[in-house]
């Protein structure tokens, strides 16, 4: 089934912490894609202002191009989802936005899970799988 990117995972793909991250989130990533991955909008967002503060703008939306390239699937975030994000932050107040909007894919059954090792989806509700 579709999993869901947390901007934790495009992160990491660009700025690994050591070699061993770098081949493990590499072999996750390309497992992703093959089922589908979807990213919600509100990833792209994040990305550019993280990766884009460190690379340049002009890098960072390359970068995002590349994902695409390799199959990863940009989705809008809807009407349904940010209804679902705001009713999901009502039980946990200390949740990111971003966080609810993307565990909205999963909570609405849209993915099975989400590609991260954030406690904050586990509290909104959300499964989720890191390398």
């Amino acid at each position: 089934m579709t999993a869901v990117a947390d901007t934790r995972l495009l992160l990491e793909l660009e700025f690994p912490a050591d070699e061993e991250s770098r081949d493990r989130v590499r072999a996750l990533f390309r497992n992703e894609l093959a089922s589908r991955l979807i990213a919600p909008s509100v990833v792209l967002s994040e990305f550019m202002k993280v990766a884009g503060g460190r690379m340049g703008e002009s890098a960072a939306r390359a970068r995002i191009g590349q994902f695409k390239e390799r199959g990863m699937r940009v989705v809008p975030i809807d009407e349904g989802h940010a209804l679902e994000a705001g009713r999901l932050m009502l039980s946990s107040r200390g949740a990111p936005v971003a966080d609810a909007l993307i565990a909205s894919f999963v909570v609405a059954g849209e993915a099975e899970y989400v590609v991260t090792d954030d406690p904050h989806f586990r509290e909104l509700g959300a499964r989720s799988k890191w390398f």
